[in-house]
């Protein structure tokens, strides 16, 4: 499984650096390129901030929390080994877009941004972040619904009583 998280965090700060060095390189600041028409653009911004660009201009403040909060992912990662894979892929891509989004405060002091979407009023944002969404989601869904059935399986071993779930948490 270890080669498996380190594929995809390392595989998710390479896609997004990717990305965004064809959109730096191709298209001028505040350039916009029509993708599909009416639902998504692609349009070259640089972001600051956070998410919908709050706080712009606290480059240290989400560094810091960014430091923070990947060094708790990494040690998530360590401490629950094993667990259950869902829960070392979604914590994986939190990381991997954690990782390409620093890359780019640390270099630049902003995270560039291309993908906006146009049916609604909706963030510029970019290929790690579309890796830190899903995997927050992905870990929501497991801490909801798979959790609860990993810790049963877990306290029945521990009790030495028989379980109707495989060794991952399946019934």
């Amino acid at each position: 499984m270890l080669i498996a998280i380190l594929a995809i965090v390392i595989g998710s700060v390479a896609l997004d650096q990717i990305t965004k060095a064809i959109v730096v390189s191709n298209m001028a600041l505040h350039e916009e390129i029509a993708f599909l028409p009416g639902f998504m653009r692609f349009y070259h911004t640089q972001n600051t901030g956070a998410a919908f660009s709050m706080l712009s201009g606290h480059r240290w403040v989400f560094m810091v929390f960014s430091v923070v909060a990947m060094g708790l992912i990494v040690y998530l990662l360590f401490r629950f080994h094993g667990r259950h894979p869902m829960l070392s892929v979604s914590l994986a891509a939190v990381l991997g877009g954690g990782i390409g989004n620093m890359i780019d405060r640390v270099l630049n002091g902003y995270v560039v941004d291309f993908l906006d979407f146009q049916f609604m009023e909706f963030a510029v944002f970019n290929v790690a972040d579309i890796f830190v969404t899903c995997g927050t989601c992905a870990l929501a869904v497991y801490i909801i619904f798979v959790e609860p059935r990993v810790e049963k399986r877990l306290q029945e071993a521990k009790a030495g009583e028989p379980h109707d779930t495989d060794e991952q948490g399946n019934a």
